[in-house]
C-alpha cells in the first residue's frame, strides 16, 4: 500500500482543494438541522427583509435553507464546480432571489453592497479569518449579524469503532496528510474583533449512514478526493467496504451530529 500512498501524494498537488467534489458534497454532506436554521433566524431577528451574504458557500448547504429569511441572497466561493451545482439547483426550482459569484471571501468589497447578515458554513477555517472579519464588518448594516455554522467531520472524535476503521484506511491511503495546525478559535477572533454580543451554541442529533454514504462523504472532503485517487479509487472503496463490514455486517452505522453556531453583531 506504500505505492498507492506515494501515487496519491504525487497527484494531490495538481488538484484544487475541492476539484471534482461538488457531486459528492451535494449528495453526501449532511444538512444542517431545521432547528439550527430556526435558531439562527430567532437569535438574529430575521424577518424576510434585507440581504444575506454566504461566504465559501459551496453547493449552498447553508445558503438555501437561510435564503427564505431574506429578500435576496448572494453566495460566493472559489470553486467553479461547487458554484455550478448551486446554480443548477436554482434553475431546477426556478429560484430568482439567489446570486452566485466566483470570488474569495478575502476580496469582498463595496461592489457587493450591504447585508443584513453574513454567514459561513464549515468554511471559515480556510480563510484569512482576521481579514474576512474586518471586511464583513464593513459590509454589514448596523445591527447586522455575522454567523459561523458547522458540523465538523463525519468521523468526529473517532470514538466509534466504525469511525476508527475508516480512519485507518484513510491514513493508509493518504499518509502524507497532516493534521491542521492549532490556530486561535473562531470565538477568540470574534471576541477580539469589532463585533460584539457573542452568542454560541450546539444542537445535537443523529443520522444513519450506509457504506456508499460514508464513501461519498469522504469524496466530498478536501483530503480524500476521488479525483486524486484516480484508478486506485476502486481498491480504496473496497478496503473501506471490507473494514466497515467487519465492524457491522449490516453496513448501517449511526453518526452523532453536532451543529454549532457562533454569532456576533455589528
Amino acid at each position: 500500500m506504500e505505492e498507492a500512498g506515494d501515487r496519491v501524494k504525487q497527484k494531490i498537488h495538481t488538484h484544487g482543494l475541492y476539484d471534482g467534489a461538488a457531486y459528492y458534497y451535494l449528495k453526501y454532506r449532511g444538512q444542517y438541522s431545521e432547528r439550527t436554521i430556526q435558531t439562527l433566524a430567532l437569535k438574529c431577528g430575521l424577518n424576510g427583509k434585507g440581504r444575506l451574504l454566504d461566504l465559501g458557500c459551496g453547493t449552498g448547504k447553508l445558503t438555501f435553507p437561510m435564503a427564505g429569511y431574506f429578500e435576496e441572497t448572494v453566495g460566493i466561493d472559489v470553486s467553479s464546480d461547487m458554484l455550478q451545482s448551486a446554480k443548477s439547483q436554482c434553475e431546477l426550482f426556478n429560484i430568482q432571489t439567489m446570486k452566485w459569484l466566483k470570488m474569495p471571501s478575502e476580496a469582498i468589497s463595496s461592489d457587493l453592497g450591504t447585508f443584513r447578515m453574513i454567514t459561513a458554513g464549515d468554511a471559515f477555517h480556510w480563510m484569512d479569518r482576521e481579514r474576512v472579519l474586518r471586511l464583513s464588518y464593513e459590509r454589514l448594516l448596523p445591527g447586522g449579524a455575522f454567523a459561523l455554522v458547522g458540523q465538523g467531520h463525519m468521523l468526529g472524535d473517532r470514538s466509534l469503532r466504525w469511525q476508527q476503521a475508516v480512519q485507518r484506511i484513510v491514513d493508509k491511503w493518504f499518509p502524507h496528510l497532516q493534521r491542521m495546525k492549532i490556530a486561535p478559535r473562531h470565538e477568540q477572533l470574534l471576541a477580539e474583533s469589532s463585533f460584539h454580543s457573542l452568542l454560541t451554541g450546539q444542537i445535537h442529533s443523529e443520522r444513519e449512514r450506509d457504506i456508499p454514504s460514508i464513501i461519498g462523504y469522504l469524496y466530498s472532503t478536501s483530503t480524500c478526493r476521488k479525483s486524486v485517487l484516480g484508478n486506485d479509487a476502486q481498491q480504496f472503496e473496497k478496503e473501506i467496504y471490507d473494514a466497515l463490514k467487519s465492524v457491522d455486517p449490516s453496513g448501517i452505522f449511526k453518526e452523532p451530529v453536532t451543529d454549532y453556531y457562533i454569532i456576533a453583531f455589528k
